[in-house]
């Protein structure tokens, strides 16, 4: 070999060796690269490819009536899902998931080979023996996952105001949707993770966001109320043939809402349970009839108008204003402005409305609520339809009004306003959740009672109410009446207006009834609505009944009974003039609280104005048989003695006139043989 081959091979071998060196000083760069400084952002991509993201469900909150009665709580449940990449055969998977679900299995494979879909549900909230079956077929690629399922256990009691879940168990209608954010809390995320083969998947030890749990509900629902409403809706739709039936029990004192119930024929013969996205009584508007009158009435009697003996000429039950002629059931003569809200007449009430004129019409509508929305806590409430000014009105339009014809309002409105003339003359805002409490069970909010306006004086209220005793003592209420309790109500008939286009469906009625008892003290707003009744289909002669027979099934179970003989309670409101808004409204406020201490608690006897009314035998064997601590507030030491003495007490005073403090409280429950302390002081 030659110098100068040797000198070639030389060189090549240097360049063979430099970039041999060049190579691996390249590899140990891209090894410094990737190790070091792309390390992070790699390792975050490696797990990327290997991880699934699923949402941890949180804990739904529990729904309690006011009772504590669990009217909505969770089941586990099992979730099936799938990482279409470790599905070794999809075609199966689809086949087997079709039959347990509502899509086919061209669906679900068709999800399964979806490009880059690295989750699929295949079926949610399988209970214990769909689960075991789904878990006997041992599908690769197919993960179950724990869940809850939304239970409730009285279904289908109140289906219509607790509402129902979506298979999220996020809310679909009712408490559940209003207050969804509530109960629902905030769900978690759990990581699922391949192992080193790359075929399977499971959760890590610790989810990556803890969920937390929702907050539970107490409703002011009364479950057993509840219960005897809407099994006298049924048997009621049942005796009248009538196409649906609605009804409402709502304390008069605070707004909670006691019973609510829409029932159609079908559900009363249990030929459906199809669960309904809208809650009528409060979505629904209707031509209220003859329950209206009471906006003419109360206008009358505050502006002066009117009194309860004026009388009026009935046209002999027939009655022409411009084009259109007023008729009455009866052929009426003469009668008193009382007896035309007592026996109904339309011509009577129309005639009063005349003299009270437009602009106090609708100013009276308006103040009991009417065209507005309660602000009830349930979702998609309508607001009713009333004409938005009386400047155009004609006698006619002016005499409709008055008998409730050609305006809408809904059920909720209606019981709304007879509660304020129960209450005294305060509009309050309805609401049907008590309280929210936290996953202890403590209550972490309480909601109370809300004074919307005043709309009435006292005096007014109080009239009204003689008015509407009337009803149901001598009037078209009558077949109402219950020995020994003074129900005060009226009676509704309305023509069924037709649907999408002007006029009314021949022989189509709504009948009602609306009132509340016991009159000389109210507890109870009650509400009857029967749809379409076949036959008799005057409010008096269905729906009236009906409302009779839940009264009675409700009046010994909530200790309500109250005998004809005792004396209206003498509440005391404060009255301020229209021009001082701020300080009516104030006024109204504290009446509200005074009124809701003495009514909300339904079981506290009260000594005040009884003692002294002739009936002092009769109180105290009630108050005897109630073994509950009255209220001696404001009475004398010797009213005090004479009560205590009946539960064989021991008195204790301190200072001498009328009682302004005691121990134990009112509502305090008695065994017998207490001591009771009495602090009085003199009027002096």
């Amino acid at each position: 070999m030659t110098s100068k081959k040797k000198s070639e091979l030389k060189r090549r071998s240097t360049v063979l060796f430099l970039l041999a060196v060049l190579f691996i000083l390249a590899v140990l760069l891209r090894v410094f690269q990737l190790q070091v400084v792309k390390s992070a952002q790699i390792q975050k991509l490696a797990l990327r490819q290997q991880e699934v993201c699923l949402k941890l469900e949180a804990k739904r909150g529990v729904i309690y009536d006011r009772n504590m009665k669990i009217l909505a709580f969770n089941l586990p449940a099992e979730s099936f899902f799938a990482v279409p990449e470790s599905v070794t055969n999809k075609g199966l998977v689809a086949n087997r998931f079709s039959a347990l679900s509502e899509k086919s299995d061209q669906e679900i494979k068709g999800s399964l080979c979806q490009d880059g879909k690295k989750f699929v549900w295949l079926k949610r909230k399988c209970e214990k023996e769909e689960a075991e079956k789904v878990k006997s077929w041992r599908l690769k690629g197919v993960y179950v996952q724990e869940e809850t399922k939304r239970s409730y256990p009285y279904s289908p009691l109140a289906n219509d105001l607790i509402g129902f879940t979506d298979i999220a168990n996020n809310g679909s209608a009712g408490v559940e949707y209003q207050y969804n954010q509530v109960l629902s809390g905030k769900e978690g995320k759990g990581i699922f993770q391949k192992d080193a083969w790359g075929n399977s998947y499971q959760i890590r030890e610790y989810p990556l966001i803890n969920p937390q749990s929702g907050k539970s509900l107490v409703l002011t629902l009364d479950l057993d109320l509840q219960a005897k409403l809407e099994d006298e809706l049924k048997n009621s739709i049942k005796l009248t043939g009538s196409e649906a039936g609605s009804g409402i029990l709502l304390n008069p004192s605070t707004g909670e809402i006691l019973a609510m119930a829409y029932i159609s024929k079908e559900n009363a013969e249990n030929k459906s349970s199809e669960l309904r996205l809208k809650n009528s009584l409060v979505c629904d508007n209707f031509e209220p009839g003859s329950t209206f009158k009471i906006v003419t009435a109360a206008a009358a009697l505050e502006k002066g108008i009117k009194k309860p003996e004026d009388s009026l000429f009935a046209e002999k039950g027939k009655f022409k204003i411009g084009k259109k002629t007023f008729h009455d059931i009866h052929e009426y003569g003469w009668l008193t402005f009382k007896d035309c809200v007592v026996l109904s007449s339309n011509i009577g009430m129309a005639k009063v409305a005349m003299e009270v004129g437009d602009e106090n019409l609708l100013d009276y509508a308006k103040r009991f609520g009417f065209g507005q929305r309660t602000g009830i806590d349930l979702p998609v409430e309508a607001k009713g339809l009333l004409p938005s000014s009386a400047k155009r009105w004609s006698d006619i339009t002016t005499a409709t009004f008055a008998i409730g014809q050609g305006i809408s309002v809904t059920p909720l409105q209606l019981v709304c306003a007879y509660a304020a003339i129960a209450n005294g003359g305060l509009l309050l805002k309805p609401y049907v959740v008590k309280q929210v409490l936290d996953e202890e069970g403590k209550v972490e909010q309480e909601f109370q009672p809300t004074v919307v306006r005043r709309a009435l004086e006292p005096k007014t209220s109080y009239l009204l109410t003689e008015f509407l005793k009337g009803v149901v003592t001598d009037g078209t209420g009558n077949t109402v009446k219950i020995e020994g309790v003074n129900i005060a109500g009226k009676t509704g008939t309305a023509e069924k207006p037709k649907v999408r286009e002007r006029g009314y469906q021949k022989d189509k009625y709504i009948a009602s009834f609306v009132g509340f008892f016991p009159a000389e003290n109210p507890q109870m707003v009650g509400f009857i609505m029967l749809d379409s009744p076949k036959g008799m289909h005057y409010g008096g002669q269905t729906a009236g009944p009906a409302f009779k027979r839940v009264t009675e099934k409700i009046i010994p179970s909530e200790n309500l009974l109250v005998k004809n003989k005792i004396e209206k309670p003498q509440v005391s409101f404060a009255v301020a003039s229209r021009e001082q808004d701020s300080e009516r409204q104030k006024s109204a406020a504290q009446a509200a609280t005074l009124h809701k201490v003495r009514l909300n608690k339904q079981d506290v006897p009260s000594l005040k104005g009884k003692l002294n009314s002739g009936s002092d035998e009769k109180n105290l064997t009630l108050l005897q048989d109630r073994k509950i601590m009255p209220d001696l507030t404001g009475s004398t030491v010797r009213e005090s003695v004479k009560l205590l003495s009946s539960y064989s007490i021991t008195v204790k005073l301190q200072g001498s006139g009328k009682v302004i403090k005691q121990i134990p409280l009112p509502g305090t429950k008695l065994t017998g043989g207490e001591t009771c302390f009495l602090e009085c002081k003199s009027d002096d």
